[in-house]
């Protein structure tokens, strides 16, 4: 069965893209599904953060870099479809690329981060505004807004009920919040899994990661906790 393909994308940047791709591709290696990041940012963040991780503890998804081949990456992903049960492709920060609306078009699903904040919510109009021009046609398209990085007190909270009236494209209750482990997570080439004392995050994860398999229609696994090559549970960095 083909792999079911996720699309992480906003315009904005800095909203938790490849947070919110490499957090996801953690848990659902470690729960035994081949699992794969397609880095299609030039920046290169995801491929950089899985290259921080030692020989004896790497990532447990795939990361791969496509950012050269564009909108051709469609091409190249259906090499890699048939290897892997989910593909999560982190997109650019940038809405008038044509490597999001390529993307979206052979999606399952979509996912937007967006810190609740207002210019947050502003750019991520233009994110739902392609996400819905891509439903014209792949009518299978999901689409769904996910709280990023958020934090608490009144603007967070006037934000999220403006991003919670698009019944359309609505907003996830479960997200990723401000939290010390996922920086340190890049700093090793680690999921959340493998940070010591990061329990809060990693069950952030976990519920969102839960949602997302849901939504992808796909039976939400036990954390069997192996990744690549059957490796055991990621070991906790201190």
């Amino acid at each position: 069965m083909p792999a079911k393909i996720v699309t992480v994308f906003n315009q904005k940047g800095g909203c938790g893209k490849t947070m919110v791709s490499m957090q996801l591709a953690g848990s659902f290696a470690l729960r035994g599904y081949r699992t794969m990041v397609v880095d299609m940012d030039k920046q290169g963040t995801s491929t950089i953060w899985a290259g921080q991780a030692s020989a004896e503890r790497p990532f447990p998804a795939t990361v791969i870099s496509l950012a050269p081949l564009r909108e051709k990456l469609i091409g190249e992903l259906a090499k890699h479809a048939e290897l892997h049960d989910i593909i999560l492709i982190d997109c650019p920060p940038a809405i008038e690329s044509s490597i999001p609306w390529a993307a979206l078009n052979i999606s399952d699903l979509a996912l937007i981060p967006v810190i609740p904040l207002m210019d947050n919510v502003w750019a991520s109009r233009e994110a739902k505004e392609l996400a819905r021009r891509a439903r014209e046609e792949n009518s299978e398209l999901q689409t769904y807004c996910v709280p990023s990085m958020g934090r608490r007190g009144n603007v967070f909270k006037a934000c999220t009920e403006i991003l919670q009236e698009d019944s359309d494209i609505p907003l996830l209750a479960t997200g990723l919040q401000q939290r010390n482990a996922y920086g340190e997570s890049q700093m090793f080439g680690l999921s959340v899994h493998g940070v010591a004392g990061a329990s809060a995050a990693v069950k952030e994860v976990e519920e969102l990661a839960t949602v997302v398999l849901g939504r992808l229609g796909i039976e939400s696994k036990q954390k069997n906790r192996k990744g690549k090559g059957g490796e055991v549970k990621q070991r906790e960095v201190a």
